[in-house]
């Protein structure tokens, strides 16, 4: 019997000593300490970054160590999990080993409990919670969320909708500041009108002549001169007696006009000459300057440069290179469309280079040469592109020439396919067919030697949009500053929103600076839709969130340029009801401890000594407590 009672025995002793390590004080302060040190590690490294990242910063070997025993991600990691439930569990083995069955350890026993809740909770949390971010643009919707460990698409099961996005900015504040170039200073100036303000250390001296709140320059057509020195025609394009286009010609400026829609040039020109105003009035249409492509080789002196013509196939000599020309358009977002139909927004060829690696198609873009080679990936990375297209590049069917010169003669010339139709001589006012359409022709004003009259005026008309309401636009300050100084007085205009303004002698600068525009608030109004039905609609804004199935949806961040869609921050925290609990029984407990228990060990003890109540281990019990 004693030899069938020794293992009985020998196992009782090995529960019993394990029993007082899971309740010792000792292990709660080791599994605290570890905890600690953790959370130092996991402001230390970096959390919940890309591989990239952890490459990057520590290497390849220091990174693939980290990610092995979780040390980029600390607190959602299992061991870390381990040590928040190994603690609740040594808080329950105190709480159980130290419990007496009395009324003034109740306090006790419910702040341990409510600790073991609150762990329990952050367990739950950190292995089942949710923590991710969705970008969601205004009239659109996303049915997933963004987890922001490695960003992976996870259904939400629903949809959220952004019908808006609203955001409230601070005004902003303007100050006038002066700078001597030579002295190195600057000075704010007063913006009261009609005080002087003598600049110190300098022989300037300005006064702010005239504010406007929200300012527009007027550029009004004005005629200098007699003389033809800079001629201009004022056309007018009628249909049925009513005006469709309109607007200036300068004969030695900008003295074309491009009518893609109704496939139709105008052209101004000046003869010096009667000679060559007879040969310009009766010559077939100049075909306009093609676009060309450049084809440079990186790294050597090869460039070649071609007119952009569809199905042309170049060899690069020197190279196993051959690019042939695919599409070209006017404007790349309407390539499809016809060519006639399409203005000079934004150019672009689309080449197909042929060499060793096979086939790379692209596109050049006239204005951003660069753009393809950036944003995709490119086979021939050495084949640099460049489109160039004129500015009054026109492949119009229809043509309409105007000559003058200055012994007064003036000819229009209508002219199709290359070949002239019909000339006559114009006078101002009168209308001119043009043949084989429904338009009319006619030259309303006539000046010289045409210029613009700058004036500064108060905009007039509503300046409501995107982002703000009636009475909030703020517009575009600028003063009149009259400035003294070694050259006399000048007074100019100057804008809030533009660069210094530098007077005559290059050696001083007024800057009419804008401060403020801080954004104040921003808010998204959302809408939750579940099998085609709106189930919930919320304005949210910073620390005022939409609840949704237990998610969590806050106001997070925004589009700092576009201001075009809402930043979403997405939670969903199953273990926050058992944290809640918790707190709350942390709470009872401590007023229970705090309070109620002094009270009723004064009931308890009146007349009687403590030790009639207590055992000495009970008394040390409560001690540790």
């Amino acid at each position: 019997m004693a030899k069938a009672a020794e293992p009985q025995q020998r196992k009782s002793k090995s529960n019993s000593k394990t029993w007082e390590i899971l309740c010792s004080v000792r292990l709660a302060v080791i599994i605290i300490v570890i905890m600690a040190v953790s959370c130092v590690l996991g402001t230390v490294i970096l959390q919940q970054k890309s591989p990239e990242e952890y490459v990057g910063r520590y290497g390849a070997g220091l990174a693939k160590f980290f990610a092995a025993i979780q040390f980029t991600d600390i607190f959602h990691s299992y061991w870390f999990s381990f040590l928040l439930v190994l603690l609740c569990v040594n808080l329950g083995c105190c709480t159980v080993k130290r419990w007496r069955n009395k009324v003034l350890m109740i306090g006790f026993l419910v702040t341990h409990i409510s600790i073991i809740l609150i762990l329990v909770g952050c367990v739950i949390d950190l292995l089942t919670g949710v923590k991710g971010g969705v970008n969601v643009y205004e009239g659109s919707s996303v049915d997933y969320y963004l987890t922001r460990a490695d960003y992976q698409k996870v259904p939400l099961g629903f949809q959220v909708f952004c019908d808006d996005f609203m955001i409230e900015k601070h005004p902003p504040k303007y100050k006038l500041i002066t700078y001597v170039k030579d002295k190195d200073k600057q000075k704010a100036v007063s913006l009261k009108v009609g005080k002087k303000i003598s600049i110190p250390g300098t022989n300037y001296a300005a006064t702010v002549k005239e504010l406007i709140e929200d300012a527009e320059v007027l550029h009004e057509p004005i005629n200098v001169s007699d003389e033809p020195k800079n001629p201009a025609l004022y056309i007018q394009l009628s249909a049925k007696d009513n005006v469709t286009a309109e607007g200036w010609l300068l004969a030695k400026d900008r003295n074309w006009y491009n009518d893609t829609q109704r496939d139709l040039k105008i052209d101004y020109v000046w003869a010096d000459t009667d000679e060559a105003h007879e040969k310009l009035t009766n010559a077939a249409a100049k075909t306009s300057t093609k676009p060309t492509l450049e084809i440079r080789i990186d790294g050597t002196d090869i460039v070649k440069n071609v007119q952009v013509e569809k199905g042309q196939k170049v060899s690069i000599k020197g190279t196993d290179y051959t690019v042939e020309i695919k599409d070209f358009a006017l404007d790349y977002s309407k390539r499809l469309v016809a060519l006639s139909e399409q203005e000079s927004n934004n150019p672009a060829v689309m080449v197909e280079i042929s060499g060793p690696q096979g086939v790379d198609s692209r596109w050049s873009f006239s204005k951003y040469p660069d753009y393809q080679d950036k944003a995709h990936k490119t086979i021939y990375k050495d084949v640099k592109l460049k489109c160039t297209v004129p500015e009054d590049f026109s492949d119009a069917k229809n043509r309409v020439r105007i000559v003058q010169n200055r012994s007064g003669k003036q000819t229009i010339t209508y002219i199709k396919d290359g070949k002239v139709i019909s000339t006559n001589d114009w006078v101002l006012g009168q209308s001119y067919d043009i043949a084989d359409s429904d338009l009319k022709i006619s030259i309303a004003k006539y000046f010289p030697s045409h210029s613009l009259k700058k004036t500064v005026a108060k905009k007039t008309g509503g300046h409501e949009g995107h982002n703000h309401g009636p009475g909030e636009h703020h517009g575009n300050p600028a003063a009149l500053i009259e400035m003294e100084g070694p050259r006399g007085e000048y007074a100019e205009w100057v804008f809030a929103h533009t660069p210094p303004h530098w007077y005559p002698d290059n050696n001083f600068a007024v800057l009419y600076e804008k401060s403020g525009m801080e954004v104040k608030d921003y808010k998204s109004i959302l809408r939750v839709v579940e099998n085609g039905k709106t189930m919930v609609t919320k304005t949210i804004e910073v620390n005022d969130a939409l609840k949704y199935k237990g998610f969590v949806f806050y106001q997070s961040s925004y589009d700092p340029e576009g201001e075009r869609y809402t930043g979403l921050q997405v939670t969903k925290n199953p273990g926050i009801i058992v944290v809640y609990t918790g707190f709350i029984l942390l709470c009872l407990g401590i007023v229970f401890i705090f309070y109620v228990k002094p009270f009723l060990r004064r009931k308890l003890n009146k007349g009687k000594k403590i030790e009639e109540y207590y055992s000495e281990e009970e008394m040390l019990a409560e001690h540790i407590e």
